[in-house]
């Protein structure tokens, strides 16, 4: 089996061609069980192909976050039809794609055989596979990150121009697709001013590295206004760090605590080894500098500044653990222990992801916003609707074919209040206004007709009372 994955032969693309099936068998499990949540309606929203690109552009860079996947949505939208699963399928495509770079990667820092388990890894990892089932820019994140490294560690060896300018237009994309796109630029940028300058000075790569350097930070110069807004920002959703956060986020990309926890048996014993391979002295400070540079400084800026460090931003760094994981994995010498183990990642990584709808609900707001949105058109009923989040819950109901109005609620306790209220309309109700919408009979002159529930949502419907001064 050793001789066998030694080369990259057909054997080994027909095993990386399974492994990437299942990574996508995997993803597209009940892709479109689930309602899309507020942040996938903010994306949709954001790159309706209604939109012309400035109008992309300005709803995402004011809402901190860089334009780039909300551009490439608003072209997925054009070309595929602005659907409700379409930017779905579009994270699974981008979730899949990085199954085979992980392999890349694996296969240049060390071998076929590391990147063969560093690509299994990536296609059975509990995080990598429920974001790719969101509308939202993390898979593309993690895509661009792999690749950016897979280029800079060619850079580094080869030190020619043409990886150099591909390096570049990696690396521009990344820190224009997310924020968390700069941690893993500023380690490598680190990592390259130490490889010129020690143990002697290295012009040629210094020259190249800067000019890389430079052609990135041209590329952010159409959202660095916005970048300097950002930070100085400091009203956050995010909480500070506490002292669980560092295990949590070891413990939480596998989903599974017993897969965790071997994984994490196997990242020490890949820490390990390579620690002792004067071989692997590159490789291993290059994924140490992915990792721990870049989660330094997230975590340091949390806990004395703006708190920017969350359990779903660790996944930026997912990827350089699977790696050492990988490495720690093919230490075994005796390859039916190996494939033992294996086994068991495998088998309890899937088993974990198929059964454990609690832990993907808790990395977003798990609330059903499609079946108000069907209600309402179901019902055939031409009344005005309302809700908190007028904005976004008309996105769905044009997403689902049905361009329906809405109207905050605001603007219907004003109408309310001054009489001028349309004689029956719907109200879309989420757990945060809920109180305040059930208590309206009580403070406006309406009646609750009808009620239907949903999963922290439900659709009400108020008409005028009948002893209200309008209807006498």
């Amino acid at each position: 089996m050793r001789d066998f994955i030694k080369r990259e032969s057909r054997g080994v693309y027909i095993l990386l061609g399974a492994i990437i099936v299942l990574g996508a068998m995997l993803r597209s499990y009940q892709l479109f069980e689930k309602s899309l949540w507020m942040d996938e309606l903010f994306s949709a929203w954001a790159s309706d192909p209604e939109n012309d690109f400035n109008t992309v552009f300005h709803r995402t860079v004011e809402d901190v976050h860089p334009p780039l996947y909300q551009i490439l949505l608003w072209g997925i939208y054009k070309v595929f039809g602005y659907g409700e699963m379409v930017g779905r399928v579009f994270s699974v495509v981008l979730g899949v794609a990085v199954i085979p770079m992980m392999y890349v990667l694996g296969r240049k820092l060390y071998c076929v055989e590391v990147g063969l388990l560093a690509a299994l890894f990536s296609a059975i990892n509990f995080f990598l596979i429920v974001f790719s089932q969101n509308t939202r820019s993390y898979e593309l994140l993690v895509l661009l990150t792999v690749v950016s490294f897979v280029l800079f560690f060619d850079l580094v060896k080869k030190r020619k121009f043409s990886t150099a300018l591909w390096y570049a237009v990696a690396c521009s994309a990344l820190v224009n697709t997310h924020y968390f796109g700069f941690l893993p630029v500023m380690s490598q940028a680190i990592f390259l001013i130490y490889l010129s300058c020690w143990p002697r000075f290295d012009r040629r790569l210094f020259v190249l590295g800067g000019g890389a350097g430079l052609c990135i930070l041209v590329s952010i110069i159409p959202i660095f206004i916005y970048i300097l807004k950002n930070l100085k920002k400091t009203d956050t959703w995010i909480p500070v760090p506490d002292g669980n956060f560092i295990l949590d986020s070891l413990l939480w990309p596998f989903g599974d605590p017993s897969a965790a926890l071997l994984s994490l048996v196997f990242l020490f014993i890949g820490l390990d080894s390579l620690i002792k391979n004067d071989r692997e002295r590159m490789s291993l400070s290059l994924l140490l500098s992915w990792w721990f540079v870049g989660y330094s400084i997230a975590y340091v800026k949390s806990l004395f500044s703006t708190p920017v460090l969350s359990i779903k931003n660790v996944i930026v760094f997912v990827p350089a653990m699977l790696v050492i994981v990988a490495y720690g994995v093919g230490r075994i010498k005796d390859c039916f222990a190996k494939g033992v183990v294996l086994v068991f990642m495998v088998v309890v990584s899937i088993a974990c992801f198929l059964t454990r709808s609690d832990l993907a609900e808790s990395l977003r707001l798990e609330h059903d916003l499609r079946s108000p949105a069907l209600e309402i058109i179901n019902s055939g009923k031409n009344i005005p609707v309302y809700a908190r989040w007028d904005t976004l819950h008309a996105t769905y109901f044009k997403l689902l074919g049905a361009p329906i109005d809405v109207t905050g609620l605001d603007a219907i306790e004003r109408d309310l209040a001054t009489g001028t209220a349309p004689t029956c309309f719907f109200m879309i109700a989420d757990q945060w206004d809920r109180e305040r919408i059930n208590n309206y009979p009580n403070v406006f002159a309406v009646e609750l007709k009808d009620k239907a529930e949903f999963k922290n949502s439900a659709v009400l419907q108020y008409c005028a009372s009948v002893n209200s001064p309008e209807r006498r």
